[in-house]
């Protein structure tokens, strides 16, 4: 038996009612998920021009900070020159950079040219006074360093003729063996120079011990 008219009429309006509100849902959803994709895309926008313009200042620092070492790399090496008189036109220009060392501690320029210049005025001025607790380390460290070059002038003069000049020649060079690393000594841990004593008491423990090992 057929529906009457009036019955499948509601139903159809039923139906349309229903796919209209479905519509509606669809068109709802699908507006508010275009507004929310071109909301992330203009936040990703937004984050993309201001990473570009903090890498474009980051730049900018470190072009001038390389410009400002340049130019005090420069001066420090014109400085070096001076100090060092005829010899510093052995120098020839600024040494192009190196690369970085591994280790981080040193990889500031800023620290190592501040050490540069440090040292440069330490030489210009002579370098700091001798502290009198370099003395007794002077005076063992030349004592110590003659003793090694004594006992290798006598390994030297026992294998043969040739042994023997060399060893003459070592033992000659002996007592001086210790102006080196007390120059070191002095300049790495005391930013000082070897004064006229301080060399003379080096010399003197090198002939001390000289002597008490070649009489022994």
């Amino acid at each position: 038996m057929t529906s009457p008219p009036t019955v499948r009429y509601r139903a159809l309006i039923a139906d349309l009612v229903a796919a209209s509100r479905r519509h509606e849902t669809a068109l709802t959803a699908a507006v508010q998920s275009h507004a929310d994709g071109i909301a992330t895309i203009e936040h990703d926008l937004a984050a993309a021009d201001d990473a570009v313009v903090a890498a474009t200042a980051r730049m900018a620092h470190a072009q001038r900070l390389v410009a400002q070492t340049d130019l005090a790399a420069g001066a420090l090496w014109d400085e070096l020159k001076q100090v060092r008189g005829r010899r510093g036109r052995r120098l020839g220009p600024v040494p192009p950079p190196l690369p970085l060392p591994d280790s981080p501690a040193t990889t500031d320029p800023i620290a190592l040219l501040e050490s540069a210049a440090a040292r440069i005025d330490r030489a210009q001025r002579g370098g700091e006074k001798l502290p009198p607790l370099i003395l007794p380390l002077l005076f063992a460290l030349g004592a110590a360093c003659s003793a090694v070059v004594t006992l290798l002038a006598a390994f030297l003069q026992a294998q043969g003729p040739v042994g023997l000049l060399a060893g003459w020649l070592v033992l000659l060079g002996a007592p001086l063996s210790g102006l080196l690393p007390a120059g070191e000594l002095a300049d790495r841990w005391f930013g000082a120079r070897l004064d006229p004593g301080a060399i003379a008491l080096t010399i003197l423990a090198g002939m001390l011990a000289t002597t008490a090992l070649t009489l022994a």
